[in-house]
């Protein structure tokens, strides 16, 4: 396995072994200054509310409730529209006692806590607070004055910039709320140029013509994947708003800007979504990224180091994950703390954490022998019994996966409709078909159900 870094490529092209270049990234920040009188209050009366009973769920050692809080934090980085959806779904479970307190947006969270986090969500109906209600409902009150969103007008001011000098753009966020706000206010200003693309599949905004008035509103439409991917290929679409669930399998190298709404406490993710366009084949020289974040909050003061520091998302930042993995647990930590000198004493800390390893990182890499790798590459590698069509063959007939329950029905050309523990998938074995249809599912290795299915052979296997 070669691992080649983009300077590398950059000499493979020099040399006349690359068709095109590496393109570079243009980062910018930008620091939203949120309005004194109307935004600022209510960030701080969110803040106490998060905090207050993050420090509570600590002491009592209630798990999900301190995760939930953290939820909470998350989305009022993300947009008061999302913080505000989030927070009255919390007053509605807690006056009725049902319902769910988090969406299908948090369950990428979940994945880092731990189970009980899931489990423990029941015991916020057992004993329920009248003061976090009171709370609650006088916080909500606060959100029908905000007024003009500095975000959003900061947004717009940006993405017209862009849009006067590319062709289209691709916006990252979070929360399927914040999108949801964001594509009704771009609606009006770029109407069916603008596209969805989430868990919940892609979504165009279509005219209803069941309607015999002619005057029908035109609404969000859920369209396959594959027909938001092909339309914004061939510029049809200008602004492609997304997800997490568009940072990984999705390819855009026709698109030259992206915009970071958010910024997720894990820099990891930031690029992931940078990497949709940041590919080879991308049509610019340059790809244009804008990250968006709440001035004089932790997340821009621990993104402030991190762009000082290593210059993040300029370059790929792959060879410091180990460090770039505490970067959630710093941001936690020092947001949910309500004493200024203890946040300080922590984003000291993670200077100390950020440095030390840096220094010794830099110092192991190892300057690339570009002639000793290009002799290595060219040496004959024997051919892998491990084609998709052996991969598709060796599952598809095992007789073994058939007697676990286990059923592969063909679709159409390369596709397969894949039944396991009561749950239906559409798959493919090819990558060239999975690239075409990112819906599907690449069965082959580095996919968990992939794995999960070669872990049973081998049980069912030693069982035999």
């Amino acid at each position: 396995m070669f691992r080649h870094t983009r300077d590398t490529l950059r000499q493979y092209y020099q040399r006349g072994l690359l068709a095109q270049d590496i393109p570079s990234r243009i980062v910018q920040d930008n620091a939203i200054s949120l309005e004194i009188n109307r935004e600022v209050p209510l960030y701080q009366a969110v803040s106490n509310y998060v905090r207050h009973f993050y420090r509570l769920a600590q002491k009592d050692q209630r798990t999900c409730r301190g995760f939930l809080m953290t939820l909470y934090r998350k989305r009022l980085t993300s947009s008061f529209y999302a913080i505000k959806a989030s927070l009255q779904r919390g007053l509605d479970c807690l006056l009725t006692k049902q319902g769910s307190f988090i969406t299908e947006d948090d369950y990428a969270d979940i994945d880092e806590a731990n189970d009980a986090v899931i489990s423990g969500m029941e015991s916020f109906f057992e004993e329920v607070d009248p003061q976090e209600i009171q709370y609650l409902e006088d916080l909500l009150q606060q959100f029908e004055n905000t007024g003009e969103d500095s975000k959003l007008s900061h947004f717009i001011q940006i993405l017209r910039q862009e849009l006067s000098q590319r062709e289209s753009a691709i916006v990252f966020t979070q929360y399927t709320d914040t999108m949801d706000y964001l594509r009704d206010a771009l609606k009006e200003l770029y109407g069916s140029q603008v596209a969805c693309y989430s868990g919940r599949g892609g979504e165009l905004l279509k005219v209803n013509t069941q309607h015999s008035t002619g005057n029908s509103e035109p609404t969000w439409c859920v369209v396959p994947k594959e027909e938001i991917k092909c339309k914004f290929r061939q510029d049809e679409i200008k602004i492609l708003l997304c997800t997490e669930s568009a940072s990984e399998g999705l390819n855009l190298q026709n698109c030259g800007v992206l915009i970071n709404y958010d910024m997720p406490w894990n820099p990891m993710r930031v690029e992931q979504r940078i990497g949709r366009i940041d590919r080879i084949g991308q049509r610019y020289t340059t790809v244009r990224i804008h990250n968006f974040y709440y001035d004089g909050t932790v997340e821009a003061k621990v993104y402030r180091k991190l762009r000082d520091r290593i210059n993040a998302f300029a370059t790929v930042v792959g060879n410091l994950q180990p460090i770039l993995a505490k970067v959630p647990t710093f941001i936690e930590q020092a947001a949910m703390s309500a004493d200024p000198e203890e946040e300080d004493v922590l984003m000291s800390e993670f200077d100390s954490v950020l440095n030390a390893p840096l220094r010794s990182g830099i110092e192991a890499m190892v300057t690339m022998d570009l002639d000793a790798d290009l002799a290595e590459i060219q040496k004959p590698i024997p051919p892998t019994p491990f084609t998709p069509e052996t991969i598709e063959h060796l599952f598809t007939t095992s007789t073994i996966l058939k007697s676990t329950g286990v059923i592969f029905q063909p679709k159409d050309e390369k596709t397969w409709l894949f039944t396991y523990k009561n749950r239906e998938y559409m798959i493919t074995f090819y990558p060239d078909v999975f690239d075409e249809i990112p819906s599907l599912i690449l069965m082959n290795f580095g996919e968990p159900l992939f794995a999960e299915l070669l872990r049973l052979v081998q049980n069912q296997g030693k069982r035999s």
